[in-house]
């Protein structure tokens, strides 16, 4: 361990650090010049030691562990605790956090205090508590995040208060990782839809499925052995003034599905709206579980909503999957990322 801990001593951390008043993100980069890292892209190991996790487990897991409704409830991330004396082991893993309490002289404690730069113990020094995200620490794609304080409890306060922070993190190295995949495929030009009103970011493993030209309705699918039926739609209507809120997507939708997708509907216990922001524009997230009947199966969806004042048009983005054999959070972040590229044309 000793060897090992010189070895990682020789590898620079630049940290940035923040209080509970700073906001700083690292942006997501790959450094190409490490070794890859390991593992599977939502699991996170978590190293505190054992009088911290006692209290902060708990807040870990629930901070973490947070599902997405498909047709059952699928997590973003699986928690997994380990000890420090396992770190030979999972360094090159790709997500790691650390809690340490800098008042300690516990394994993990310690270990991060070693690490750490007479910069960074100034700033703990002065502000109590500090916020560290790392990317590319010990392995190329991985993502780090420290969360260090002078004594136990301004660390577990951290660790609630940064809740939603630490998920935010975590999350959007996720969908930049899932991103960095899907773009690994050739994009159809911007030339593709000259005579629509918009613009996409789409993967050529896309087809167009039904087309509605009349009605301003496009719809790609993307169907591969093994892998879900991921279906994205576009769907534009001129509206004078801004009438896009929760009732006019779930209608739209409802109506759109079902002329469609050859009767898919859904029912309001399967469904949940929130605020949601795509690419500037301010709308509303429609998502749930769909179901046809006709031919009983089932799936899960998205959809995006949002009015443009500029063209006085609406537009909604839906996102549809169907996987009966596996798991669809990973096809819906998938359909996300893509959908973050529409734009509509300036006039």
């Amino acid at each position: 361990m000793k060897t090992f801990l010189r070895i990682l001593l020789l590898i620079p951390l630049l940290f940035i650090g923040c209080s509970k008043e700073k906001d700083n993100n690292s942006q997501h980069t790959v450094d190409i010049h490490k070794p890859m890292s390991w593992g599977q892209k939502q699991d996170i190991y978590v190293f505190a030691d054992d009088n911290v996790w006692k209290y902060a487990e708990h807040y870990i897991r629930n901070t973490l562990e947070r599902f997405q409704f498909t047709t059952e409830n699928e997590t973003y991330f699986t928690v997994k605790r380990t000890p420090m004396d396992k770190m030979e082991q999972f360094y090159k893993f790709n997500n790691l956090l650390f809690l340490a309490d800098l008042s300690s002289d516990a394994p993990v404690a310690k270990f991060v205090k070693q690490i750490m730069g007479a910069q960074v113990e100034q700033e703990i020094a002065a502000n109590s508590v500090g916020v560290y995200p790392q990317n590319n620490v010990w392995a190329r794609d991985q993502f780090v995040l420290f969360l260090v304080a002078d004594n136990e409890r301004d660390l577990l306060n951290l660790n609630i208060d940064m809740s939603n922070k630490t998920f935010e993190l975590f999350k959007n190295i996720l969908y930049d990782r899932i991103k960095m995949q899907v773009y690994k495929s050739p994009t159809y030009s911007s030339a593709t839809f000259d005579n629509f009103s918009w613009n996409l970011e789409l993967p050529k493993s896309y087809a167009v499925y039904k087309q509605d030209a009349a009605n301003h309705f496009i719809s790609f699918l993307a169907r591969l052995r093994n892998k879900p039926d991921r279906y994205i739609s576009v769907y534009s209507e001129k509206m004078e003034s801004n009438e896009v809120d929760e009732d006019w997507l779930k209608k739209i939708r409802a109506e759109l599905a079902w002329k469609y997708y050859d009767e898919d509907e859904f029912f309001d216990k399967d469904i949940s709206f929130e605020r949601y922001e795509l690419n500037g524009f301010k709308g509303w997230e429609l998502s749930g579980r769909w179901q046809n009947k006709k031919y009983a199966v089932g799936g899960a969806f998205r959809s995006f909503a949002f009015w443009d004042e500029a063209g006085k048009t609406a537009y909604l983005i839906d996102n549809s999957i169907y996987f009966p054999e596996g798991y669809k959070l990973d096809g819906l972040i998938e359909m996300e990322v893509i959908s973050r590229t529409f734009s509509v044309k300036q006039l």
